[in-house]
């Protein structure tokens, strides 16, 4: 009798998940989605950087799957000698799509070139 009812705990659980956030395949870049490389501002840290992932997030209040961009944000720079400030570094956030503004007058950076200054290992090829 326990068993039955856990089988249904699981089966309504697993209806309510699929009702809110309805399953999509892993690594599915969302087709209405920024270009992975484009350059934005993420409003909340007030820095520039670029896309190097976007998927769906949660539902919005219309229904509307939100996108959630992963964003690798640059340090700020001091504007008289070109550096880094001293204590700012790169960052990696993820943003909703509300949250960033987009610089579609520029092209896309190639993340694979950018790695190489970076000292490598911050994207994988795919």
């Amino acid at each position: 009798m326990n068993r039955k009812r856990d089988d249904d705990l699981i089966q309504r659980l697993r209806e309510v998940f699929d009702s809110v956030l309805p399953p999509s395949p892993v690594g599915e870049y969302p087709a209405e989605a920024l270009a992975i490389g484009t350059y934005v501002r993420a409003i909340q840290h007030d820095k520039l950087g670029v896309i190097t992932d976007a998927f769906y997030g949660e539902l919005d209040a219309d229904a509307q799957k939100i996108i959630i961009y992963t964003i690798l944000l640059f340090p700020n720079m001091n504007p008289y000698t070109r550096m880094p400030n001293r204590n700012d570094q790169h960052y990696i956030t993820n943003e909703y799509e509300y949250e960033v503004i987009a610089y579609l007058m520029m092209k896309p950076v190639d993340l694979s070139k950018l790695t190489a200054n970076l000292g490598e290992g911050l994207f994988y090829e795919s």
